[in-house]
């Protein structure tokens, strides 16, 4: 078995309750089915990164760090201590033309008529390209230099100002200058509000929370943990409102941090959620079609947070958060965190399995990356790795194999794992009364990490309990 020495107890390093850093990334799937307006099996696509590069007009390898000021990031920038915060997304003043087409991308006319770089920087769009940031400088190819320039800020706006047209941006990203003086509800543009199916299948389980189009990593996550580690937590509590239970409310306690179980608030509205046109949803949704607590979970949390009467609350308030103190909303309990950089490998390996049993989380566990792959000890690539940069993920337990230690994770996308350092193999974990096995070959945003790796690219993790 692997060894337990550490230098420094897990008891003088673990921290009291305090604000762990707040997370904020859009599930990129979500987001491309909301663009294309339909759904799409991402498992059957021969190239599902070209796809995504197509409908979110981002390259890949830019998605998954906001240093890049991708899609995913939208109403969130990084400050000058690399902090991600919340802005008023500046695509929302953008003005896009209605009249145009491929060969004025970007507001650019077609570069393939110049033939020498004099003539390009003739052209109105182009006379700063000389001062635009070199991504790439490559002399390897003989008889050739090919140089890779990055878009200012302007022209890479009417890019996406033209991918992301108005109505998706305001499902997307809350905007604080609409001012709504009697709260009459809200509803996404191109959007109804409905019911999508019965709110249990079988029961709450881990894989059911699927994030959707809005960047509330962390609420996702919290709910997978809470399904995991206390599944009778998730509870389905329902009054009539109307004759032989055909019209219901649903409630949903939430509670304050640290305070052992006081409840803060009841949260009381019917199970419509908002869904597209076609019956699709927009936000959180559940791994099984036809299952609708996750999404009416969500529902309840954007009440929380609103403060609104209405049973229509703005579901895009719920971005960026703490996923750490969104565990203790679910169930009051006292919060620790635990950061990466000031730990050994060692360290972090026993805190995890101070919070487990038979190789499973029974503490709701969560754990975050760095805001950026720049912010991390290491400067690490997040995209390489397929991990995500100021994301969230659920902590499901360990695993011990090939003389390494592994910690099991899962995305909240439910889809998109990592890459580096990562386990290919089924193992089992003690669910309550039952081994359960998990196969970490299947795509379903479950993975299991090496611990050193996970120190690298994770910022820290904690517990609600």
């Amino acid at each position: 078995m692997a060894s337990t020495k550490s230098k420094t107890s897990t008891k003088s390093k673990s921290r009291g309750p305090t604000q762990g850093q707040n997370s904020a990334v859009i599930n990129p799937y979500a987001l491309a089915e909301l663009i294309a307006g339909r759904r799409i099996s991402w498992k059957e696509l021969s190239d599902a990164p070209r796809v995504l590069e197509q409908l979110l007009a981002t390259p890949y390898e830019e998605l998954f760090d906001p240093k890049y000021g991708g899609p995913l990031y939208i109403g969130h920038r990084l400050d000058e201590r690399l902090r991600l915060v919340r802005e008023r997304s500046p695509l929302l003043d953008i003005e896009v033309p209605t009249k145009g087409n491929d060969l004025q991308l970007g507001g650019m006319a077609d570069l393939s008529q110049y033939e020498t770089l004099r003539h390009v920087l003739e052209h109105a769009d182009l006379k700063t390209l000389l001062d635009w940031p070199i991504l790439c400088f490559d002399v390897s190819r003989l008889s050739r230099l090919e140089v890779s320039l990055r878009l200012p800020d302007a022209l890479r706006n009417v890019q996406l100002g033209r991918a992301f047209p108005a109505s998706i941006l305001k499902a997307i990203t809350f905007d604080p200058e609409i001012v709504i003086k009697i709260d009459f509800g809200w509803t996404p543009p191109g959007a109804h509000w409905a019911t999508a199916g019965t709110f249990f299948h079988e029961t709450a389980e881990f894989f059911d929370p699927v994030q959707g189009a809005v960047a509330n990593c962390y609420y996702i996550a919290a709910l997978s943990a809470i399904a995991w580690a206390t599944p009778f937590r998730i509870s389905h509590l329902t009054r009539a409102t109307g004759p032989n239970q055909e019209q219901f409310n649903d409630m949903i306690r939430f509670y304050k941090p640290d305070s052992g179980g006081t409840i803060d608030q009841e949260i009381q509205m019917t199970e419509a959620v908002p869904l597209t046109m076609s019956g699709d949803f927009i936000y959180c949704r559940s791994s099984e079609a036809g299952e609708t607590w996750p999404a009416v979970y969500e529902k309840g949390f954007a009440k929380l947070k609103t403060g609104t009467v209405t049973d229509m609350p703005d579901i895009t308030q719920t971005a960026w958060g703490d996923c750490v103190y969104a565990t203790a909303q679910l169930n009051g309990g006292t919060r620790q965190y635990y950061d990466t950089a000031s730990r050994s490998a060692d360290d972090l390996w026993n805190i995890l399995r101070s919070n487990c049993l038979s190789y499973r989380t029974f503490n709701p566990m969560t754990a975050w990356t760095y805001s950026t792959g720049d912010d991390s000890p290491d400067h690490v690539d997040y995209s390489s790795a397929q991990v995500v940069g100021s994301h969230c993920y659920t902590v499901l337990g360990w695993a011990y194999r090939d003389c390494k230690r592994w910690i099991v994770l899962r995305n909240p996308w439910g889809y998109f794992e990592a890459t580096a350092s990562v386990l290919d193999a089924t193992i089992s974990m003690y669910d309550v009364s039952w081994w359960r096995p998990i196969t970490l070959k299947n795509t379903d945003g479950v993975f299991a990490m090496e611990i050193g790796a996970f120190k690298k690219y994770f910022a820290g993790f904690g517990t609600a309990h």
